[in-house]
């Protein structure tokens, strides 16, 4: 009896490690910015930007489990979410640049439980 209350025990402790995603403790957030660049390539404008759709998802992984849009003054905010390694993006959207921008990403990384890391600013072009 007392070896199955320790192997109870034991696969109840292995069984609450948590991957990346929703349900935890921590926080990212940060600010999207944006530069506004002219047909002869000018910066012409910039600022921060609202109505930005800010992706995250498990460092790596190609796909999303959650976007937010970006606050007026740019600000982006995901909760509940579990330590570990997170990549967070926005899609650029520059036609008459000469340079190749589709998206620009951050890895960002939650080491404790009820972390808030603040991302550098997401600066995108169009």
């Amino acid at each position: 009896m007392k070896k199955i209350i320790i192997l109870l025990f034991a696969i109840s402790f292995l069984s609450c490690s948590k991957e990346e995603g929703y349900g935890g403790l921590a926080t990212i957030k940060g600010k999207v910015y944006g530069k506004d660049f002219n047909s002869s390539g000018y910066l012409v404008g910039e600022g921060y930007l609202g109505d930005i759709s800010v992706y995250i998802s498990k460092s790596g992984s190609t796909n999303y489990f959650d976007k937010v849009d970006s606050a007026y003054d740019g600000s982006f905010t995901f909760k509940f979410l579990h330590k570990g390694t997170y990549d967070i993006w926005v899609f650029g959207d520059c036609d008459t640049c000469t340079w190749e921008q589709t998206f620009v990403k951050k890895t960002i990384r939650i080491s404790s439980t009820k972390q808030t890391v603040t991302s550098e600013d997401l600066v995108v072009t169009f």
